[in-house]
């Protein structure tokens, strides 16, 4: 198991803008992914994009260490999301994975 997950702890308030677990973060966060592209929302370049990303304990940058370490990607396939290598170019960082390893660990210790 890596260590990432096992040394994460959940963080009720975003680092950057303060929000809290499951609050839209605040304009200019360096903690927001933009909702269209995954990549950090104030640099990402996306146009028009009104959606927001909301806080939920985990910074990013984490979750996506997990996918890599976990080698846990994901693409969507006829309809639906299916599992997929890192080397599959339509393949992105599956963050629900991750997700649910990290919570599992933390319920479970």
């Amino acid at each position: 198991m890596a260590t990432l997950i096992k040394d994460m702890t959940k963080r009720e308030y975003c680092h950057d803008c303060g929000t809290s677990i499951g609050l839209e973060h605040a304009d200019g966060c360096d903690n927001e992914a933009c909702t269209e592209c995954g990549l950090q929302k104030i640099s990402c370049g996306c146009e028009g994009v009104v959606s927001r990303e909301r806080w939920t304990g985990i910074p990013r940058l984490r979750m996506l260490q997990i996918c890599e370490e976990q080698d846990l990607y994901t693409k969507w396939s006829d309809g639906g999301w299916v599992s997929a290598d890192r080397d599959d170019p339509k393949s992105m960082h599956d963050l629900n994975r991750a997700a649910v390893i990290l919570m599992n660990k933390m319920v479970n210790g």
